[in-house]
Protein backbone atom coordinates (compact mmCIF):
# COMPACT_ATOMS: atom_id res chain seq x y z
CA UNK A 1 0.00 0.00 0.00
CA UNK A 2 1.16 3.13 -0.90
CA UNK A 3 2.37 5.39 1.85
CA UNK A 4 1.32 8.59 1.06
CA UNK A 5 2.49 10.85 3.31
CA UNK A 6 5.84 10.20 2.09
CA UNK A 7 5.21 10.79 -1.70
CA UNK A 8 3.18 14.09 -1.84
CA UNK A 9 4.58 16.78 -2.54
CA UNK A 10 4.61 20.04 0.08
CA UNK A 11 2.37 22.59 -1.65
CA UNK A 12 3.86 26.67 -2.05
CA UNK A 13 3.45 29.37 -3.87
CA UNK A 14 5.72 30.93 -5.31
CA UNK A 15 8.21 29.45 -2.91
CA UNK A 16 5.70 30.07 -0.01
CA UNK A 17 4.61 26.85 1.48
CA UNK A 18 0.72 25.78 2.86
CA UNK A 19 -1.24 22.72 3.40
CA UNK A 20 -4.11 21.94 1.63
CA UNK A 21 -7.55 21.65 2.94
CA UNK A 22 -9.63 21.05 -0.63
CA UNK A 23 -8.30 21.32 -4.25
CA UNK A 24 -10.41 21.38 -7.31
CA UNK A 25 -9.16 21.42 -10.84
CA UNK A 26 -11.77 22.27 -13.71
CA UNK A 27 -11.49 22.05 -17.33
CA UNK A 28 -13.17 20.09 -20.39
CA UNK A 29 -13.51 21.09 -24.00
CA UNK A 30 -15.69 24.08 -25.64
CA UNK A 31 -17.87 23.53 -28.06
CA UNK A 32 -20.80 24.86 -30.35
CA UNK A 33 -23.56 22.31 -30.48
CA UNK A 34 -25.53 23.54 -34.13
CA UNK A 35 -28.93 22.20 -34.20
CA UNK A 36 -31.11 22.77 -37.25
CA UNK A 37 -34.38 22.68 -38.23
CA UNK A 38 -36.43 19.27 -39.12
CA UNK A 39 -32.96 17.89 -38.68
CA UNK A 40 -32.29 14.60 -37.15
CA UNK A 41 -28.76 14.97 -36.11
CA UNK A 42 -26.64 17.98 -34.54
CA UNK A 43 -23.52 19.25 -35.46
CA UNK A 44 -20.85 19.78 -32.90
CA UNK A 45 -17.88 21.90 -33.47
CA UNK A 46 -14.98 21.62 -31.10
CA UNK A 47 -13.34 24.99 -30.31
CA UNK A 48 -10.92 23.54 -28.21
CA UNK A 49 -9.72 23.11 -24.93
CA UNK A 50 -11.44 25.11 -21.29
CA UNK A 51 -8.89 27.22 -19.47
CA UNK A 52 -7.89 24.40 -16.42
CA UNK A 53 -9.17 26.52 -12.92
CA UNK A 54 -7.64 25.42 -10.02
CA UNK A 55 -10.05 26.30 -6.86
CA UNK A 56 -7.69 25.68 -3.64
CA UNK A 57 -7.77 26.17 0.09
CA UNK A 58 -4.67 26.52 1.81
CA UNK A 59 -4.12 26.80 5.28
CA UNK A 60 -1.38 27.80 7.45
CA UNK A 61 -0.79 27.08 10.73
CA UNK A 62 2.27 27.60 13.55
CA UNK A 63 3.30 30.39 16.22
CA UNK A 64 3.86 32.36 13.31
CA UNK A 65 0.55 32.14 11.47
CA UNK A 66 0.10 35.57 11.15
CA UNK A 67 3.43 35.87 9.22
CA UNK A 68 2.47 32.63 7.41
CA UNK A 69 -0.82 34.17 6.27
CA UNK A 70 0.60 38.16 5.05
CA UNK A 71 3.35 36.19 3.44
CA UNK A 72 0.77 33.98 1.74
CA UNK A 73 -1.25 36.88 0.46
CA UNK A 74 1.48 39.30 -0.64
CA UNK A 75 2.45 36.13 -3.04
CA UNK A 76 -1.08 35.35 -4.01
CA UNK A 77 -1.58 39.22 -4.68
CA UNK A 78 1.71 39.71 -7.13
CA UNK A 79 1.69 40.29 -10.53
CA UNK A 80 1.85 37.99 -13.44
CA UNK A 81 2.09 34.47 -13.29
CA UNK A 82 3.55 32.71 -9.90
CA UNK A 83 4.76 28.45 -9.39
CA UNK A 84 1.73 26.87 -7.92
CA UNK A 85 2.94 23.11 -6.83
CA UNK A 86 0.53 21.02 -5.25
CA UNK A 87 0.52 18.01 -3.38
CA UNK A 88 -0.85 15.21 -6.36
CA UNK A 89 -0.60 17.57 -9.42
CA UNK A 90 3.00 18.88 -9.20
CA UNK A 91 4.68 22.52 -10.01
CA UNK A 92 3.18 24.40 -13.39
CA UNK A 93 3.07 28.21 -13.87
CA UNK A 94 -0.54 29.99 -13.21
CA UNK A 95 -2.43 33.48 -12.59
CA UNK A 96 -4.16 33.71 -9.67
CA UNK A 97 -7.29 35.49 -10.06
CA UNK A 98 -8.87 35.87 -6.59
CA UNK A 99 -8.35 35.05 -3.13
CA UNK A 100 -10.26 35.34 0.09
CA UNK A 101 -8.60 35.00 3.91
CA UNK A 102 -10.65 33.11 6.61
CA UNK A 103 -10.31 32.78 10.29
CA UNK A 104 -12.85 31.59 12.94
CA UNK A 105 -12.52 32.13 16.06
CA UNK A 106 -12.15 28.56 18.01
CA UNK A 107 -9.59 28.00 15.25
CA UNK A 108 -6.91 30.20 16.46
CA UNK A 109 -3.14 29.09 14.86
CA UNK A 110 -5.24 28.65 11.66
CA UNK A 111 -5.59 30.85 8.72
CA UNK A 112 -7.27 29.67 5.58
CA UNK A 113 -6.97 30.85 2.18
CA UNK A 114 -9.29 30.48 -1.05
CA UNK A 115 -7.90 31.37 -3.77
CA UNK A 116 -8.71 30.79 -7.88
CA UNK A 117 -5.71 30.34 -10.42
CA UNK A 118 -6.07 29.29 -13.94
CA UNK A 119 -3.27 27.73 -15.61
CA UNK A 120 -2.27 29.65 -18.81
CA UNK A 121 -2.45 28.90 -22.60
CA UNK A 122 0.51 26.32 -23.52
CA UNK A 123 3.47 28.11 -25.78
CA UNK A 124 2.64 31.28 -24.07
CA UNK A 125 6.03 33.19 -21.87
CA UNK A 126 5.37 33.23 -18.20
CA UNK A 127 8.39 34.71 -16.61
CA UNK A 128 10.01 32.68 -13.08
CA UNK A 129 10.86 34.42 -9.97
CA UNK A 130 13.74 34.01 -7.61
CA UNK A 131 11.11 31.96 -5.36
CA UNK A 132 9.37 30.31 -7.90
CA UNK A 133 13.13 28.53 -9.26
CA UNK A 134 13.57 28.26 -5.25
CA UNK A 135 10.67 26.39 -4.80
CA UNK A 136 10.96 24.12 -7.65
CA UNK A 137 14.28 23.24 -7.31
CA UNK A 138 13.62 21.90 -3.47
CA UNK A 139 10.05 20.50 -4.11
CA UNK A 140 12.09 18.27 -7.18
CA UNK A 141 14.71 17.03 -4.63
CA UNK A 142 11.94 16.58 -2.06
CA UNK A 143 10.27 14.57 -5.02
CA UNK A 144 13.55 12.52 -6.13
CA UNK A 145 14.55 11.84 -2.28
CA UNK A 146 10.53 9.98 -1.79
CA UNK A 147 11.07 8.13 -5.17
CA UNK A 148 14.43 6.67 -4.46
CA UNK A 149 14.81 6.98 -0.86
CA UNK A 150 13.76 3.59 -0.26
CA UNK A 151 15.88 1.77 -2.61
CA UNK A 152 19.11 2.64 -0.36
Amino acid sequence: MRDWTKTLLPASFRGIRFFVEREDLAGGRRAAVHEFAGGETSVIEDQGRRTRIFDVTAYVTSDLVDVRAHALANALDAPGPGMLVLPIDGGQMVHVLEWRRMRERDRNGFIAIDFRAVVPRPGTAAGLTIGDVGAAFSNGLSLVKSVFGGLF
